[in-house]
């Protein structure tokens, strides 16, 4: 009876030291590349400090990045590292793992992007095909970062056509539901959070973000899923407009 208490408490003991509350971190950034002058961009170093390595070195991380440009499907560029147990693990090795899994990030958010080739911007589509891929494959911590002023530009909604930005202004409810018509497939998530970083320039650009920041706080509240609006994407915090 003693030894099996002992190792009764041995297991919970072991279960506490192992478990912690998030196990994995999934990161995806979505950078619109059709300007050069953005102000808010992606930082390798604020991007590894969200995935919490120094709280716990054991955890799972995967970074997805991809472009947003006139096409609708992009290629994306992937790093993972995956969940050890760290009473099964070396901490050595761990610790290269992890160290290769930083490089990884560094070397994807500073790869040189070409501006030239893509005068449009196809935004929508491209963040609900990501949001779609990020919930058929991850379970865990998920947060999508878009790097964008939002100024869809395809042929089926332009800010640059009067007629799009009338409807934008007067009737929002009709580029509501012109938006929504393209997300067949999206489901409700409470694992996913969706962060828009943009600082806006000019008071014109500030005063058009504001009506697509509510257009896109209508949508994902339709949607079922988290979104918050950033002037700078610094560490954790958040500076909500």
């Amino acid at each position: 009876m003693k030894q099996y208490i002992h190792t009764m408490v041995l297991g919970l003991i072991i279960s506490a030291c192992t478990n912690s509350e998030n196990t994995s971190t999934v990161i995806s950034v979505l950078e619109d590349t059709t300007e050069i002058n953005f102000v808010a961009k992606p930082n390798a170093e604020n991007t590894i400090s969200l995935f919490g390595f120094d709280a716990d070195l054991w955890r799972g991380a995967t970074f997805r990045y991809g472009r947003i440009n006139s096409l609708v499907h992009n290629s994306r560029d992937l790093v993972f590292v995956q969940q050890e147990n760290a009473l099964l693990g070396n901490e050595i090795d761990r610790r290269r793992l992890v160290s290769d899994f930083k490089k990884g990030v560094q070397l994807v958010v500073d790869k040189p992007k070409d501006s030239s080739m893509y005068k449009h911007s196809s935004i929508w589509l491209p963040i609900l095909e990501e949001l779609k891929v990020l919930q058929k494959n991850y379970t865990d911590d998920i947060t999508l970062w878009v790097f964008s002023d939002l100024q869809e530009n395809t042929k089926w909604f332009s800010v640059f056509n009067v007629a799009d930005i009338h409807l934008l202004k007067h009737q929002r409810d009709a580029v509501v539901d012109l938006f929504l018509s393209k997300s067949e497939g999206m489901k409700p998530s409470n694992a996913i959070k969706v962060v828009v970083v943009y600082q806006p320039r000019t008071i014109a650009e500030d005063e058009l973000f504001q009506k697509l920041k509510q257009l896109y706080l209508e949508l994902f509240s339709k949607l079922g899923i988290s979104i918050r609006f950033t002037a700078n994407a610094n560490g954790t915090s958040f500076s909500l407009k």
